[in-house]
């Protein structure tokens, strides 16, 4: 009976802890050439429950047409191994996704679906450069929606009509391409390629990434559903138990 009990109360605190779990981790690969070509490996890890504040382009440059959203403190890590011993580590950040359907020839930010993790204290050296900061790029990808349907939709700008009132976005749109909410899985949404920046002095050095894994996201509602499920089943053998 006692330890029937014991197991239903490790169940029911893991499936509290498990319910407020919020950090997404991946693992990576790449090679960077900043004092002499070497590999590393590193992780990211990020807060998926960070909420993001949207703001909608109505047509005017740089940014002509989209959004950028930002999602401020979801940053938690980005840390670098290189084969040589040395490491770089970076703590805190921002999260940026922006998604512009149009953008003026020059402008900073690309058509396109992406996605920028600036990382805040970042403290390590690379073959004896001290780097200032590390941040992830994810490259544009085309979103499998249109600014245009949206025009359509709300019978003018839509981006315009968005910045003062986000609450009026049709619910059939993905919220994940529309800067409203972060996936628990970057690679579903940002799949165009990504590279590791790392700024040292004056210099500002894109590293290739050849492999990008997720490690460990958030869990479905459909598990914690599971959770509770296994919590009834245990506690009605206990009762019986105490009955007999």
């Amino acid at each position: 009976m006692k330890k029937t009990l014991l197991t239903i109360s490790m169940l029911a605190m893991f499936s509290v802890t498990t319910a407020q779990a919020a950090d997404v981790t991946y693992t990576f690969q790449g090679l960077t050439n900043i004092g002499g070509t070497n590999t590393f490996t590193g992780t990211f890890v990020y807060d998926n429950a960070v909420a993001g504040s949207t703001v909608y382009y109505p047509g005017t440059g740089p940014l002509q047409q989209g959004f950028s959203t930002v999602y401020s403190g979801a940053v938690k890590s980005l840390k670098i191994n290189l084969n040589n011993g040395n490491q770089v580590v970076s703590t805190g950040g921002n999260i940026v996704i922006n998604n512009i359907q149009q953008a003026e020839i020059g402008a900073q930010v690309p058509a396109g679906l992406s996605l920028q993790a600036w990382t805040g204290s970042t403290i390590g050296t690379i073959n004896g450069n001290t780097m200032s900061n590390m941040y992830l790029a994810f490259m544009p990808v085309t979103p499998n929606f249109s600014w245009n349907a949206l025009d359509n939709h709300f019978g003018g700008n839509a981006e315009q009509l968005l910045q003062s009132n986000p609450s009026s976005l049709p619910s059939n749109i993905n919220t994940q391409l529309t800067g409203t909410s972060l996936p628990s899985n970057l690679l579903t949404s940002f799949n165009g390629g990504l590279f590791l920046g790392t700024n040292h002095a004056l210099s500002n050095t894109v590293n290739n990434i050849d492999s990008f894994s997720l490690v460990s996201a958030v869990p479905e509602p459909e598990t914690y559903a599971m959770f509770l499920t296994g919590l009834g089943i245990m506690g009605a053998v206990a009762r019986r138990r105490k009955q007999k």
